[in-house]
């Protein structure tokens, strides 16, 4: 189990201007799992869709969560996470053709999975993973975005896209379709990483420099940072739910240590 090597603080907030959150935080620091939705959809048709899927991605997760620490799982962490993201799409997906008041609604989703001394991280839409490694942060994802595309295909600068109107159009995300390809990739998880897991609430208001700032200053106190990310969202507008985990690699996890002193005894009997 994940206890004592993975330490957790998660954060949601309305934000100042809308009156829903229709974004969901799951988190789960003994077996090293953490999902985050931000919803869309009219009539708090988001909300519905957010707390879905999270809840379905992390009740999947959650189940096999000792058995990707263990090393016994009849499949990968990457392959079950993989699984349980299209697994949520179909519910959401069902849902919404089933109540008119649901049509259309969808969610993005970001999540990661910690094992050994490796994660798991995937995602779909626009919200966002990034990694503070030797105080230094680094996005992780790439926005399913038109305003990604955009910026790719030198339509709109960086600069010009931060006053754009099209920040918020997605081009991808959880639930609108009846099949989805997830982004989902490993990396390594050392000791003192600290994974950032956010809506665009956060990054749409607080500029990763901000972020790496914020984060770098409180990693002592995760709770506190993450409240600080929040309240720099809501302090600049705060016009979107804005929500946060943050997960810090304390000490390399049991199995990696026991594969190790294995590959050790070996290097010695040779």
């Amino acid at each position: 189990m994940a206890h004592n090597f993975i330490e957790m603080a998660a954060v949601t907030d309305a934000g100042s201007v809308r009156q829903f959150n229709e974004d969901c935080v799951v988190t789960d620091s003994e077996i090293g799992v953490a999902v985050l939705a931000d919803g869309m959809g009219g009539h708090r048709a988001g909300e519905v869709a957010s707390h879905m899927a999270a809840q379905i991605i992390f009740s999947d997760l959650q189940s096999q969560g000792p058995q990707f620490q263990s090393g016994a799982g009849p499949q990968s962490p990457l392959r079950a996470l993989d699984l349980s993201i299209n697994r949520a799409n179909a519910a959401v997906f069902e849902a919404a053709q089933a109540r008119s008041a649901y049509h259309g609604m969808g969610t993005t989703v970001a999540l990661a999975v910690f094992y050994d001394d490796r994660v798991a991280l995937g995602h779909i839409g626009d919200s966002r993973i990034y990694r503070l490694r030797n105080d230094a942060l680094r996005l992780l994802t790439r926005d399913d975005s038109l305003l990604r595309d955009q910026i790719e295909l030198g339509l709109i600068s960086a600069e010009d896209a931060r006053d754009s109107h099209n920040r918020s159009l997605v081009t991808h995300a959880l639930g609108i379709a009846k099949s989805i390809h997830a982004h989902v990739r490993e990396d390594d998880a050392s000791p003192g990483d600290i994974f950032v897991l956010c809506s665009d609430g956060l990054n749409d208001l607080v500029d990763d420099a901000d972020i790496e700032l914020i984060v770098r200053a409180l990693k002592s106190n995760l709770p506190l940072a993450a409240n600080h990310l929040v309240q720099a969202a809501k302090d600049n507008g705060g016009y979107d739910n804005v929500s946060v985990i943050l997960a810090r690699v304390g000490k390399p996890l049991p199995a990696a240590n026991l594969r190790r002193w294995i590959a050790r005894r070996f290097r010695w009997l040779r």
